[in-house]
This record gives C-alpha cells, structure tokens and sequence, in this order.
C-alpha cells in the first residue's frame, strides 16, 4: 500500500527563450528542494514530465551573503547527466529567487561546481575548460550520416568536445547545410557514437562573423531526437573556439526553428579563454506534485 511521503514544489522555465515569446526556448522542469528523493524516485519525475530534462536541488547553503550554493542532479527521461546548460541556468533562476533574488549562484553537480550569474536579458554559465580530438569517422562518412551533400562537412571540422559532456561537433559550410541535415539515427549509432554511450551530434555553420546556427540530435533506443536549444553543446562550441586559439568573442546561436521552439543562445570567449554561456529564462508556471512511498 502506497502512504503519502511529502508534497514537493516544482517550477516550470522555459531557457534560451526569445524576448515577447515566453513559450520558446528550451523547457524545463526544476523541483526546488528534492532532498528526500531517491535517484529512482527523481528517475520517475523526470519520466513523468516528460522534458528533455528535470533538475533536482537537493541541498541549498549560502557560500556568503551575496552568492547561494546549490547542490543539483539532472535528469532526462532515461539517463542522469552530469552537466547539462539550459537545466543549469534555470536552477540558477529558481535558486536564486528562493535566496531572496540574489544575483550569484554556484551549482554543484557530477561535472563540477559552476557558476551562474545574473545578467541583463537573463543568466550566464562559466563553463568549465574542455578537452578535444578529432572524430574517426571521415567527411564523407558524416555526410552519408546527416544526409548533406559531401562538400558541406568542412575538412577537419568534426571534433569530440568535453567541458561536461562529451559530444561530437560538426562544423558544416553554412546555415543551409545545417538546415538540410535529416540524420539516420542507424548510421549515427554505428559511425558517430562513443562505445556505450547514445549519439549525440552538433552541427553547427557560421552565418555572419558573430552569428551561428546550430541543430543537436542524439539518438534514444532506435528514434531520433532534436533539441531546441543544448547549453552544453554551445559550452563545449565555445571551448573548441578558444583552444583554437578565438578571444575576446561573442557570438549568438540560432537553435530550435525546426522543432517550433526557436532559441537564443549567446557564447562568450574571453581574453583568457573561458568560455560563458547565457540566456534569458522564462518563468511560465508552477505547481506542487504529491510524491507516494510505495
């Protein structure tokens, strides 16, 4: 027999959105203090939802009078991450309106601290630095996989990219390219994916010197997915723009237009070579569940 356990708040944000549209960007769900939870309880929400992620803060702290510390555990529908971005920068909201409105927060998470401020159209993420190396899997190879013409992947434009999550940038010829792309999600599993993991791919052009556009599609069981606007694809982006040696950048990141949910994303590279990640975050509901022991 099921018995009550605790009713548990949760708020719904939509990331990355766009200004007078509050139902674009990226959704997601946050429960602001899951302490309680078992990873198979927060497994379940996460389920029931039904978003591409649902954030659980499991412990708040003051790290001073003017920052909050979280710690947070993200999940899909399938999978716990260690670090995703649009999941961060929401929390980062949520957290910090429970502290009083304050404009710094740290979040602690499988991937690490990383901090979050508040910034004029929304919140931004310091990425933490990332490693990289090239892809096996030829230009051609990746054409036949995205469904482009071969010219488009650009020579030595596929790389692995980890500042949190590892993920396969591809760098095509131009915004047409990236908009052409249809992948075969059989293809990608067998030529575009890291052993025992499930695929994920960004493809990504520059449309001006400060302007991209960019699609994210993994692969979940035998279906391909595409997600509206994917923080930690532009965090690991950024990183491969300053090991190349970019500074001083700051460039904005068109997702989202083929799913119905378009999306802003703005990447920073400083003089130093740390990479930020920001967005506005909507508020557009909230409400309280009643979780069951049982």
């Amino acid at each position: 027999m099921q018995t009550l356990l605790m009713d548990l708040r949760f708020r719904l944000l939509n990331v990355f959105s766009m200004a007078g549209d509050p139902f674009s960007g990226n959704p997601l769900c946050v429960f602001e203090d899951a302490a309680a939870l078992t990873a198979l309880q927060m497994q379940a929400w996460a389920r029931q939802f039904n978003l591409s992620e649902t954030t659980f803060v499991t412990a708040t702290r003051a790290e001073s009078a003017d920052v909050a510390e979280a710690d947070v555990r993200i999940f899909t529908g399938s999978y716990e991450m260690p670090f995703a971005g649009h999941p961060t920068l929401g929390t980062a909201h949520v957290v910090a309106a429970r502290a009083g409105g304050i404009d710094e927060v740290a979040l602690s998470m499988p991937a690490g601290r990383i901090p979050v401020r508040r910034v004029d159209d929304g919140w931004r993420l310091r990425a933490n630095p990332a490693t990289a190396r090239s892809a096996r899997a030829t230009p051609p190879e990746m054409a036949e996989v995205l469904g482009v013409r071969p010219e488009a992947v650009v020579p030595d434009g596929a790389h692995w990219v980890d500042s949190g999550v590892e993920q396969l940038l591809v760098e095509l010829s131009d915004g047409a390219a990236v908009q052409a792309c249809q992948p075969d999600p059989r293809g990608m599993r067998e030529r575009l994916s890291l052993p025992g993991r499930e695929p994920q791919v960004y493809v990504w052009a520059r449309t001006a010197e400060s302007m991209i556009t960019a699609r994210f599609f993994a692969v979940s069981g035998s279906a391909l997915e595409e997600d509206p606007a994917t923080g930690s694809a532009a965090a690991n982006l950024g990183n491969w723009l300053a090991l190349t040696g970019r500074r001083d950048e700051l460039i904005t990141i068109s997702q989202g237009h083929q799913v119905g949910r378009p999306s802003r994303v703005v990447v920073g590279v400083d003089d130093d070579g740390t990479v930020f990640v920001g967005g506005r975050v909507t508020e557009v509901g909230s409400g309280t569940v009643r979780a069951m022991d049982g």
